[in-house]
């Protein structure tokens, strides 16, 4: 299987874990989209949008105060706050 095991924590808790074919991190500095072909990834991030292409569709949060890793096939997120968007929000055009 080719895909990436997520893990989104808070410090007092584990907010969301789920299997991913790839994600995108945009940030303050530009974009980074991450493939299980990748061999490893860390930034530190202090706001943050998150997408994650799942099974059942895209999966996107916002992180606050973040620090994210990737080692073998597990991405693994640590943020101060971390808030899920809602499809509906996310294509939603701008006024």
């Amino acid at each position: 299987m080719n895909d990436l095991n997520v893990e989104l924590s808070t410090p007092s808790r584990r907010v969301f874990t789920a299997i991913a074919s790839s994600i995108d991190v945009r940030t303050e500095d530009g974009s980074v989209h991450i493939t299980p072909r990748e061999e490893s990834y860390l930034n530190l991030i202090q706001a943050t949008e998150i997408t994650l292409q799942t099974e059942q569709g895209p999966c996107v949060f916002m992180l606050e105060n973040a620090v994210a890793g990737l080692k073998g096939r597990t991405f693994t997120v640590l943020a101060e706050r971390i808030r899920r968007i809602e499809p509906e929000a996310v294509d939603e055009p701008a006024s």
